[in-house]
């Protein structure tokens, strides 16, 4: 969900609480426009998070660990610069709004005592996080806003920092019965769009909540209300509202997180809200797995549809070598006109438009009717269709070399963009990267003169319910990678005939039937027959796996294995993916 103003009062608190007085101690910035501090506090560290990302801005404390860059990005490196050894004094949300502000005690350029805000902007497409110095300037902000950008606001640094523009709408925290009557009773609206309408964060879903907390229907027309009523009912809910703090996070039948909430909403199904600690911790649950594929698939974006576009080529020249294929069948053809032509010579006249001959080659010996081109002597007809064959014959040699390679090229492609989806980091990404690269699917950076060493990506790895370990390669590399290096005794799985990953049961001993199960399962999910209501997944000691030479990455031969079929229930995929996100 979009964080809304009302869901951000009950972090705000939560931040204040933990970070009040917390010391600075790193900062970094896994991606262009996130970042993560590190405070430390009464004792304990805090990881504070700072999103400005356009699909889900969000602050919080988080457990989750990030990968950074290589190197530190340049607005990383200017908060160090400003906010190490800094002390946080405050954690403001001005008007209710979908603003944080974060006032810092540091220490300026001389030494000498000043005090910088940190302002988080959670407003979808238009979120930012910029630093601002004691006077009120921009020092620099995650995203740059010009007045081309804006009319309204210009976020550039040196320039003077302003707050959003502020809307005609009610502080939840300075709310009073009165004023909210004055607003309901000349709204022509049902009462949830209503409170959208003029109380600061209320987000439609929130609106429909407080409807059910005050015990009147969403959809009643303002006009049909005592607004004083009302009003004094929100008023009175708002003055008691730190005291509901009891964070939850929503899931549907499935299991699968869809929601979070500060305290449990009667408008949802109860039995399917889960108590977690602290809102932060049930946002880590909720984002678990679901931002950092969000994050993959905006990274891989480019790559993918360079993928596809290639898929589309090598389908179409597949589609034309089927052609050639199609027409070379006609090539013995030529073949036989030619020879009888040859044979029959002083039957067939110049200037004729067909010879009518026996075909010795037919069983019946029937006759034959063999088209002529007018301008050709009988003779040079006879070496035309020789030429035809020729020519046929060449083009299905061809044809047939370049479906193998099509169809190697097309493996390789398929598998790459099945392994996409699997990317968990960068560096998982850089690996396929580096394979289409090998094959020339994608031109190497022009700007590096040498290729680096490429940093290998690491397999997936679960425990079976026996505890025996198990590994998943994420990439075609990472699949060459472990299975080459498994040790014969060991159990290797794939899904039958499609693209997927190679598993790896890490025991040398027979698997028992629950783990073996489990792992054709895990083969089954990294595979492109996910939804498969059946799909049958092979088995073999890794000693019966061999890799041919010259093969491409991951691509392997077996012998003497068995096959299980496999079917993964909505919980199932539910349960590995999570598995997946924190393996």
């Amino acid at each position: 969900m979009p964080m809304d103003g009302f869901t951000l009062s009950f972090l705000a608190l939560e931040l204040r609480v933990a970070l009040a007085s917390g010391r600075v101690e790193r900062v970094t910035q896994p991606e262009r426009d996130t970042l993560l501090v590190l405070l430390r506090n009464g004792g304990e560290n805090h990881r504070l998070l700072l999103s400005a990302n356009p699909n889900q801005p969000r602050a919080q404390l988080t457990a989750q660990s990030y990968e950074n860059p290589q190197e530190p990005p340049m607005f990383c490196m200017l908060l160090r610069k400003h906010l190490q050894g800094a002390r946080v004094t405050a954690v403001q949300q001005p008007d209710g709004d979908r603003v944080l502000v974060f006032t810092l005690d540091c220490l300026g350029e001389l030494g000498d005592p000043v005090q910088k805000t940190l302002v988080l902007e959670l407003m979808g497409r238009y979120s930012n996080l910029t630093l601002v110095d004691e006077r009120g300037v921009i020092i620099d902000s995650i995203r740059h806003v010009n007045s081309d950008m804006s009319r309204v606001r210009v976020l550039l640094p040196g320039a003077a920092f302003a707050m959003p523009p502020a809307q005609d709408k009610l502080n939840p925290a300075t709310l009073t019965a009165e004023a909210l009557a004055a607003r309901l009773a000349g709204a022509a609206l049902p009462l949830h769009k209503a409170l959208v309408e003029h109380v600061a964060g209320m987000a439609g879903v929130c609106a429909r909540e407080m409807c059910a907390q005050i015990g009147v229907p969403p959809e009643t027309p303002c006009a049909q209300l005592d607004a004083r009523a009302v009003g004094e009912r929100v008023a009175l809910f708002y003055k008691n509202v730190e005291s509901r703090t009891a964070p939850v996070l929503l899931s549907d039948e499935t299991g699968l997180a869809v929601d979070y909430f500060p305290f449990a909403y009667r408008t949802f199904d109860l039995s399917l809200q889960k108590r977690y600690p602290s809102l932060s911790a049930a946002m880590d649950a909720f984002y678990l797995g679901r931002d950092l594929r969000l994050r993959m698939q905006q990274k891989s974006a480019g790559l993918q549809k360079h993928i596809k576009n290639n898929i589309a080529r090598l389908e179409k020249k597949r589609a034309l070598m089927l052609d050639t294929l199609r027409e070379s069948e006609r090539a013995e053809q030529f073949r036989i006109f030619g020879e009888l032509l040859t044979a029959n010579l002083h039957k067939a006249e110049k200037g004729a438009t067909e010879a009518v001959v026996v075909n010795y080659y037919d069983e019946a010996q029937a006759t034959v009717h063999i088209p002529l081109q007018t301008t050709l002597s009988p003779a040079k007809n006879a070496q035309a269709y020789y030429k035809k064959y020729r020519k046929a014959k060449g083009a299905e040699q061809y044809a047939r070399e370049q479906l193998e390679t099509i169809h190697a090229e097309l493996a390789l492609l398929e598998g790459a963009l099945d392994d996409l989806d699997k990317c968990a980091t960068t560096t998982d990404l850089a690996e396929i990267r580096y394979l289409l690269t090998d094959h020339g699917f994608v031109r190497p950076d022009p700007t590096t003169r040498k290729r680096k060493k490429l940093l290998e990506g690491k397999p997936y790895r679960f425990l079976a319910p026996d505890g025996t370990e198990i590994e998943v390669g994420k990439n075609a590399l990472q699949n060459d990678r472990m299975t080459l290096h498994a040790r014969g005794g060991e159990t290797w799985l794939h899904a039958q005939g499609i693209p997927g990953s190679h598993v790896i049961v890490r025991t040398e001993a027979e698997p028992s039937p629950e783990t073996l199960l489990y792992a054709a399962k895990l083969a089954a999910y990294f595979s492109k027959g996910r939804n498969h209501p059946s799909l049958p997944v092979d088995y073999v000691k890794r000693k019966h796996v061999r890799k041919a030479a010259g093969a491409v990455a991951g691509l392997v031969t077996y012998t003497n294995f068995q096959t299980v079929l496999v079917g993964l229930s909505t919980e199932e995929i539910v349960t590995i993916g999570r598995s997946a996100a924190k393996a």
